[in-house]
């Protein structure tokens, strides 16, 4: 028996809904845009600093995304249908969304401890994902693990100083 397996599929229990609500704030970045916006009204960022973080990990997780789906193209199979989160129309491996996730939550906050919290909001993007149905433990894993790769490269490329 998997983990799935023992956990209500009910679309009405609580974490069904709030895996719905997760995945559906993760849709297109909103969870990224609001922690680009908070960490300028926080002063934690200026504006072009969050929009260049925000920017850079939104392009660098769609190509990947892009790439290694059209890779291995595994088909999706059909989904129960959720009131929230929108069924993707693409292939399922990998993630998409968790790779997006991961991603953003290494490149988008300045801060050590802020990378904390958004890595705990990544993970909660993948437990989603498999929750409602969209996917597999094994995509989410592949979503991180390249998100993760992806995230790392890109907050130490944005750390370096640029020149006066």
């Amino acid at each position: 028996m998997t983990i799935d397996e023992t956990l209500p599929r009910d679309a009405t229990s609580t974490p069904r809904r709030v895996a719905e609500i997760v995945s559906a704030a993760s849709d297109l970045g909103a969870i990224w845009v609001a922690v680009a916006v908070l960490q300028v009204l926080s002063r934690r960022a200026t504006p072009r600093q969050a929009a260049t973080r925000l920017g850079a990990a939104g392009i660098v997780s769609l190509v990947l995304t892009r790439w290694l789906k059209h890779r291995y193209a595994v088909p999706r199979e059909p989904a129960a249908p959720t009131s929230v989160a929108r069924t993707p129309t693409s292939d399922r491996f990998p993630s998409g969304h968790t790779l997006a996730a991961f991603t953003a939550a290494l490149t988008v906050p300045r801060q050590p401890s802020g990378r904390a919290l958004a890595l705990a909001v990544a993970a909660l993007v993948g437990w989603a994902r498999v929750r409602v149905g969209h996917h597999r433990v094994v995509d989410v894993v592949a979503g991180a693990s390249v998100g993760t790769v992806a995230g790392s490269a890109l907050a130490a490329v944005l750390s370096v100083p640029s020149a006066p």
